[in-house]
């Protein structure tokens, strides 16, 4: 009979493999949709009982959510095909459950293979490979598992240096935000303060983004599939946009999402509707599915848009159940080496914020799955601590 770890090293395998080169083993193979599956025959086996923690409570009203725009979607939908495309979004979520049940195999993989991702992954990390053999910012999320000793002083400096170089070597923007958020990470001296920098900086940014709208909105005036005419009439149209044109036309997505589809957005659109209406476009045999499959460049603003405030809700519980632990018991993760299962989510959490992944084959699972190893690394946390309290 094949032994439980057995299963599990061959499921790590997968996503390794997955994360280092979606381009190749998603559009080939479907590993998304691989490791989805082992999560829900996994929760299965576990006869469906889950943990009765903040992020496995969440992720079950998550799916719930999910399966009502499922069903509802089917009377609103354009094409059943699209349908099934964005159905990526629900059905990816599974993911989740195989970090959850599979997490205390972890360690034991990692370090059966970590000498050999030392070498692929440090050798190339200076040597640029093709994207299909080495993904421009993916790759990152595997650079704390590189390291055996998290009281290594200087360990946070070599993660924020790895990524800089990643940045350069393969022309990754993402590579180098990933970098200065690990910084300010690094830096920041508690939750409190964390949470205060990100209000400010949100606070900053829905400002310059309301302040803008009026400009954003010029893209519709000429806009067209062969012409890019609109977008260009939008960055002459402010300085600040005229800065970077990828920037400016994630303002003009986020826009479309936020401003332009409400009321509608705050139950959310569903699957198989349409979502923008001005996209760029750089290959255009697929324009007919472009308003339909296009992510946001930001897959939490993307994911808003197609599941609602219900969804919004529930990743802002979850996200403040991870910082919280993060920083209020930041020595108990050092000394469980789950320190480093909280860095590769925020590295994951960083490429989602910038790029489409969420509602993409080729990120969704490794997203899910490194949350689901999150939760069980505050699982087990909390669990030791009821034992504590117990025995005392």
């Amino acid at each position: 009979m094949i032994r439980k770890s057995t299963i599990a090293y061959f499921i790590f395998l997968l996503a390794v493999c997955y994360i280092i080169t979606p381009w190749f083993f998603e559009k080939k193979l479907f590993f998304n949709e691989i490791l989805a599956a082992s999560g829900l025959l996994m929760l299965g086996y576990k006869r469906f009982r889950t943990g009765n923690d903040p992020i496995s409570i969440c992720m079950i009203l998550l799916l719930g959510w999910c399966a009502v725009h499922a069903v509802t979607s089917l009377l609103r939908q354009d094409s059943f095909y699209y349908y099934l495309r964005n159905s990526v979004i629900a059905y990816s979520m599974l993911a989740f459950f195989t970090g959850f049940y599979c997490f205390k195999y972890l360690n034991g993989f990692i370090g059966r293979i970590r000498k050999i991702l030392r070498y692929y992954i440090g050798i190339f990390l200076f040597i640029p490979l093709p994207l299909t053999f080495y993904e421009r910012y993916g790759v990152s999320t595997l650079f704390p598992s590189l390291f055996k000793n998290t009281r290594y002083r200087l360990l946070p400096l070599l993660l924020i240096a790895m990524n800089i170089i990643y940045g350069f070597t393969y022309g990754s923007a993402t590579a180098l935000l990933i970098a200065g958020f690990l910084f300010w990470l690094f830096i920041s001296t508690g939750y409190k303060f964390f949470l205060q920098s990100v209000m400010i900086m949100l606070l900053v940014f829905t400002i310059i983004f309301i302040y803008l709208q009026p400009n954003l909105a010029l893209i519709r005036h000429q806009f067209s599939p062969r012409s890019t005419n609109a977008i260009l009439d939008v960055m002459h149209s402010h300085p600040l946009l005229s800065i970077d044109g990828n920037a400016t036309w994630r303002l003009v997505l986020w826009k479309q999402i936020i401003v332009d589809h409400f009321p509608a957005n705050i139950y959310g659109l569903g699957f198989g509707t349409p979502l923008l209406q001005y996209y760029p476009i750089e290959d255009y045999s697929k324009l007919p599915s472009l308003p339909y499959v296009m992510g946001a460049h930001n897959s939490f603003v993307y994911l808003f848009g197609r599941l609602g405030i219900v969804y919004l809700l529930l990743i802002i519980t979850v996200y403040i159940t991870v910082f919280k632990e993060y920083f209020y018991y930041k020595q108990f993760y050092y000394s469980t080496n789950c320190i480093l299962v909280f860095w590769s989510f925020f590295v994951i959490t960083v490429i989602a914020l910038f790029n489409p992944a969420l509602e993409s084959p080729l990120f969704a699972s490794g997203y899910w799955m490194l949350l689901g190893f999150t939760a069980r690394c505050i699982y087990n946390r909390r669990l030791q601590a009821t034992h504590q309290s117990s025995a005392l």
